[in-house]
């Protein structure tokens, strides 16, 4: 006969052990507060094993931390719950409305909460943790949602960093009309990208620019108002994503207030504020910020410059076939934006200065990559035979270090300047393998960044698909050029649309 070698027996001086060895306390406490849980050995029953529980009479109890909260649309938030009176402190978690509302009322998973969007007027939600030892015990807690000002639908004249999209786009779509330009004529266009409002090369002069953009205007275009008419934009096989559209007078701010640019109030809310008139070029290390229709203001710094990155563009909000673009010469930058935030203007932080174009981000939002402000300008000026500029201000400033909530992309990095001996090394070997590299179909970006083990010391970036292996293995070096290798999502270019599951239970959705 065969036996288990493994196979125990479990007994306990008080209380009941189970035959997987999960114990139950007894009802009252023992003599001496304490139990004896005993495992033997079925092979050998002279061998075995004891361990000593202690039971209190304190009862299971939670509680949550805080009690209550307010968030932005989109947003998230941590809570904690504490629990005593039994070692298993693991807890289940849901949210729910509060009574006689209908409302979807966001997610919340191992006690991150993340905040429908969009929303439409402040709605509060119930946060309930229930205890796993004891699952009649549980803590409740409110969150409240404030609308976030760059979804909602404005008055005119409207201020920029907002959502919006082309009126035939055809899907329920939105972008972010992100900044201001002026002619030599004194005519006033939105900037954004051509994925927003040229519909990737397929939208033809005067089509009506729409705020919000439709996810958040209920899908109803009959709740938008015509901001600008759509004027031109760089073809985007050529390595340049951004559009025009001349604005409908009196449709927006003349001078180009943008949301949050500046500052955050004490209660969370956005100030306006303007980009500087003069642009200036991205750095590896630059400190910068953005406002866009999804994550709002955001803070970040550039990790790479001169990157060439693969995009794929999908086949949906008035563009009609799916394509792969190669980029060059992008800023890329982490934890910056999330779908919808395409557009936006990233300008440098300490001077508000134009630094690049929000394009595409990677499909898990880790990296967004903007085109060069200064390409883009050069593109829009060749595509139209106008000379563009920004309609701004003097230098400023911009923080994402609010006295309120908080964007979750805020990313501080301390700038650490590259030394230019370096730099210029690398871009040079850059400028001569990168195309090759990014030939690779496991290959999504190549980049000059800064050496994870040395910040000091100038690399090549290589952004490697997750699950993907390169067709033929990646150099260590590259002219004396260290090679970091850096697991990533693709590329894409894609405008928010609405969340299905809150499009269907959301009373804003009717």
């Amino acid at each position: 006969m065969f036996t288990n070698k493994t196979a125990v027996t479990w007994t306990a001086s008080a209380g009941i052990v189970d035959e997987s060895g999960l114990y139950t306390a007894p009802a009252s406490q023992p003599s001496g507060g304490t139990a004896t849980v005993t495992a033997t050995s079925v092979s050998n029953p002279g061998v075995s094993a004891s361990a000593t529980v202690t039971i209190t009479t304190q009862p299971v109890a939670i509680s949550l931390s805080p009690q209550s909260t307010t968030v932005k649309a989109g947003f998230s938030h941590l809570y904690l719950a504490t629990v005593t009176g039994t070692t298993n402190t693991a807890v289940s978690w849901t949210v729910s409305d509060m009574p006689g509302d209908s409302s979807y009322p966001g997610s919340i998973l191992s006690g991150q909460y993340t905040a429908p969007d969009p929303v439409y007027q402040s709605e509060t939600f119930l946060i309930t943790a229930v205890s796993t030892a004891d699952q009649s015990k549980s803590a409740n807690a409110s969150v409240t949602v404030v609308p976030l000002e760059n979804q909602q639908i404005q008055d005119l004249p409207i201020k920029l960093g907002t959502s919006g999209i082309n009126a035939n786009s055809n899907d329920c779509c939105t972008g972010t009309l992100g900044s201001l330009l002026t002619d030599q004529n004194g005519k006033r266009y939105i900037l954004s990208n051509n994925h927003i409002l040229g519909r990737v090369n397929h939208a033809v002069p005067g089509e009506d620019i729409l705020q919000p953009g439709l996810v958040d205007a209920l899908c109803d275009a009959t709740k938008t108002k015509t901001v600008a008419k759509f004027t031109a934009a760089t073809p985007i096989q050529a390595g340049v994503d951004a559009a025009i559209a001349e604005v409908v007078p009196g449709a927006v701010d003349p001078q180009g207030a943008t949301i949050g640019l500046g500052g955050v109030a004490a209660d969370g809310s956005y100030l306006p504020g303007y980009t500087a008139d003069t642009i200036t070029d991205p750095e590896v290390g630059m400190s910068v910020a953005k406002s866009g229709r999804t994550t709002g203001l955001s803070c970040s710094t550039v990790s790479d410059v001169s990157a060439v990155v693969n995009v794929d563009i999908k086949a949906e909000c008035g563009n009609p076939t799916e394509i792969s673009v190669r980029f060059s010469d992008q800023i890329i930058a982490a934890n910056f934006a999330n779908y919808g935030d395409s557009g936006s203007l990233m300008i440098d932080a300490t001077t508000a200065r134009p630094v690049g174009l929000v394009a595409s981000l990677t499909s898990d939002h880790v990296y967004t990559a903007a085109n060069p402000i200064r390409e883009v300008l050069n593109a829009l000026d060749f595509a139209t035979g106008l000379q563009l500029s920004f309609v701004g201000g003097i230098q400023h400033s911009v923080s994402c270090s609010p006295q309120g909530p908080a964007s979750p992309l805020t990313h501080a990095v301390t700038p650490l300047d590259l030394p230019p001996a370096e730099l210029s090394k690398a871009l040079e070997v850059h400028h001569r393998h990168a195309q090759s590299l990014a030939a690779d179909p496991a290959v999504v970006a190549v980049a000059v960044g800064r050496s994870q083990k040395n910040p000091g010391t100038a690399v090549i970036d290589v952004f490697v698909e997750r699950g993907r292996s390169p067709a033929s293995s990646l150099p260590v070096e590259l002219d004396g050029v260290e090679v970091q290798i850096i697991p990533s999502a693709r590329f894409k270019a894609v405008l928010e649309k609405p969340n299905g599951l809150a499009l269907c239970q959301s009373h804003r959705y009717r």
